[in-house]
């Protein structure tokens, strides 16, 4: 019987937080969004005290966590923004201005601030990417998908990278399958054609399996216990030393 392993391997998917990147955010860039999100609230006539502020700027955090844990939404940076409003009771258009400069503002603090390359991404991503067509496939957080490519534009890393499948632009995070659809489809690859890298079990390893993709989880930042991966690599140069005997 055939299996995924017996096509030829074409293309490497990655995630983007704590497989690329650090996903942790810095206190600088927390107090830039901060800044960001009360002259935002002070353009639309809202006095929010700080306290309180602070209170809703916890909560919409934890909004979209579960939008992102339980619904597996794709959700926006303005999202995120309009549901702290409502909790304020503050309705604005759809093209509101005070809204998308405070977008702006969040993506630029990732910029500003920008997370550390895990040890190895950057020459692994160049190695692999020699070999193989590569694609981000990742679920945004605060900041954007665009703000995530101009980081990797910033770390001479975009270049490498054929196509980019983020859950906002998507609609749906993973494990759903719709963003690793998208990859396959812009790389012009079958599924079993391409192994997906991620860190985390419940969304990278067992969304990519359900596709039909390959999968491999990259244990650099920390461990998620036992995995149905294939491997679990706990460096990108082992990582890129397994894919590349294997091809």
């Amino acid at each position: 019987m055939a299996t995924a392993h017996d096509a030829l391997l074409k293309a490497v998917t990655l995630d983007f937080w704590d497989t690329i990147y650090e996903a942790t955010s810095s206190p600088n860039r927390v107090r830039r969004r901060h800044e960001s999100l009360q002259r935002m609230l002070q353009r639309v006539g809202a006095e929010v005290p700080a306290e309180e502020f602070a209170r809703l700027y916890r909560a919409s955090a934890v909004e979209a966590d579960r939008w992102w844990a339980e619904e597996h939404r794709g959700y926006s940076t303005a999202d995120r923004i309009r549901w702290l409003l409502a909790q304020l009771a503050i309705e604005r258009p759809r093209d509101c201005e005070h809204i998308a400069r405070a977008v702006e503002e969040v993506d630029e603090s990732l910029l500003a601030f920008p997370p550390a390359l895990l040890p190895g991404a950057a020459d692994g991503i160049r190695a692999l990417a020699l070999r193989f067509k590569l694609a981000i496939v990742s679920d945004t957080g605060f900041a954007s998908g665009h703000a995530q490519n101009k980081l990797l534009e910033q770390d001479g890393l975009l270049e490498h990278f054929s196509a980019t499948a983020y859950s906002m632009d998507v609609g749906h995070s993973k494990p759903r399958p719709e963003p690793f659809r998208r990859a396959l489809e812009l790389l012009d690859v079958h599924p079993g054609e391409a192994v997906h890298v991620g860190d985390i079990e419940r969304t990278d390893v067992a969304g990519a399996l359900a596709v039909g993709m390959r999968a491999i989880r990259l244990d650099v930042r920390r461990s998620d216990g036992s995995s149905e991966a294939e491997i679990v690599a706990t460096s990108y140069g082992e990582l890129v030393e397994y894919l590349v005997a294997g091809c």
